[in-house]
């Protein structure tokens, strides 16, 4: 029998972080806001995994800059004779996430590119959000060119949906695991997480929304602006996800046309990234 995992029990925040809010609530919601929005931005950082060391040590490294935000990130390269693929890792990820995803595409000879978005891996900064995974995919979507598929996990499957349907890129190929469908019912889970009163979760968002010129709003969802997507796409998520719900991927699903869906049982939100069944439908889909 299979031991509990314990890759699936979602984001646990200490009691005593969440304490020390509730005393800044009470002195001074502003303040309560920026802790609260200094842990939001704040990637958690995981020790590399011996499974990744291979991958890592295979690949071609540089530095590139993102002139949309000031920051510098890690790129990695595989290269390959076939089709550019482009991987994005979700928050608190990094470039090898999906190590196993990754060594198959080598092995079938595709061209891969994966980056450590800022503050993960080993890109330098702090603090990071969505909207800079989406600056990275811009720049290097810009400078490499011809990515012909998109293969994003979590956050950076939000981003990797949001740039290519917005921006109207000519991507052939997008594949969407565990996505969240909106920024505005994350923030809101993460704010009933952290038992915060409604005026710092005001505060917070406006703040936010100011930051990085994105609204965020009931309108900042996948099932609204992913009318405008193209290209072909394949969306996997599993019905245990602890962290994102599977009912994101389902109604993300409902509103796209040019769609695929792959829904699992039993891998949670981070195992699903390194299954044969989950990669072999990747595969047969690019």
């Amino acid at each position: 029998m299979d031991k509990p995992r314990k890759d699936n029990r979602g984001l646990i925040i200490p009691k005593i972080i969440i304490f020390s809010l509730k005393i800044l609530d009470f002195i001074s919601p502003y303040l309560c806001m920026r802790f609260a929005g200094y842990l939001w931005t704040k990637p958690l950082k995981y020790k590399i995994s011996k499974r990744e060391i291979p991958i890592i040590k295979s690949s071609k490294i540089s530095t590139v800059k993102i002139k949309e935000i000031g920051k510098e990130i890690k790129l990695y390269r595989w290269k390959g004779k076939g089709p550019k693929i482009l991987l994005v890792h979700g928050w608190s990820g990094r470039a090898t996430s999906m190590y196993f995803i990754i060594e198959k595409l080598i092995e079938n000879n595709y061209d891969v590119y994966s980056f450590d978005a800022p503050a993960h891996g080993n890109s330098p900064t702090i603090t990071s959000n969505i909207p800079e995974f989406i600056a990275c995919i811009k720049e290097l979507s810009s400078s490499i060119k011809s990515f012909n598929g998109i293969i994003g996990h979590s956050g950076g499957a939000f981003a990797s949906i949001y740039y290519t349907s917005i921006y109207k890129n000519k991507l052939k190929k997008l594949v969407l695991i565990s996505p969240f469908n909106s920024v505005y019912e994350i923030f809101h889970g993460f704010f009933k997480q952290i038992n915060v009163s409604k005026k710092v979760g005001d505060l917070m968002i406006s703040f936010y929304s100011k930051k990085t010129g994105i609204m965020i709003d009931e309108d900042l969802s996948v099932h609204k602006f992913a009318r405008l997507l193209k290209s072909e796409t394949l969306i996997i998520h599993d019905e245990n996800d602890k962290e994102i719900s599977i009912q994101n991927s389902k109604l993300i699903k409902s509103n796209i046309k040019n769609i695929q869906a792959y829904f699992t049982k039993g891998l949670g939100h981070r195992r699903i990234l390194r299954d044969e069944s989950v990669t072999k439908k990747i595969l047969d889909f690019l």
